[in-house]
């Protein structure tokens, strides 16, 4: 399902739920249950971002599990923990999955996999960067191929773009010899 359709199905059935739920137990038992929630999340969210530093340090230091693993595992109790505070039966659900360690583990698995799947398939090499553009010589066919040096003289935003000087150098002399203005 696409994003943009889950972001506007999802408070719709958040607000369904809390109606029906709400016409069954009544509406003061939602409200209490909702704040209830608000209230736990922001303080597990508050105990979360304190201990889960440490705790990633002491595991660091002993060697105990990956730093990698450890930082997974508290970052989807913190999903957990703001999934808490959004208001909703459904959040409040998938809040309590991010918290069973069973269920953190597949996630992150899944989350692995789906990073690998997508290095694959778009591959390293994104934005030009690819291995053959390496080899090639940005300045083949200029001035610069032969040693030459271009000193800009004026601003970088100047209207006219022949505003230097061209020194023309000789790739055996280790001197400049001469300059001309262009």
């Amino acid at each position: 399902m696409p994003l943009p359709l889950l972001i506007l199905i999802l408070p719709v059935l958040e607000l369904w739920l809390m109606i029906e739920i709400g016409s069954q137990v009544g509406a003061l038992v939602v409200i209490g249950w909702l704040l209830a929630m608000i209230v736990l999340g922001m303080n597990l969210l508050r105990y979360l971002g304190a201990s889960s530093m440490l705790r990633s340090a002491q595991n660091l230091r002993s060697g105990a599990e990956f730093p990698a693993q450890s930082l997974a595992d508290n970052l989807f109790k913190a999903l957990g923990a703001v999934l808490l505070i959004i208001p909703g039966f459904l959040s409040d659900f998938a809040a309590l999955l991010c918290f069973v360690p069973f269920i953190r583990r597949l996630m992150f698995k899944r989350w692995l996999a789906k990073m690998a799947i997508k290095t694959a398939t778009s591959g390293f090499y994104t934005s030009g960067f690819r291995p053959g553009h390496f080899h090639q010589d940005p300045f083949q066919n200029s001035d610069f191929a032969q040693g030459n040096v271009y000193e800009h003289q004026s601003s970088a935003h100047s209207k006219s773009p022949k505003s230097g000087v061209l020194i023309e150098q000789s790739p055996d002399a280790s001197e400049s010899s001469g300059s001309k203005n262009t």
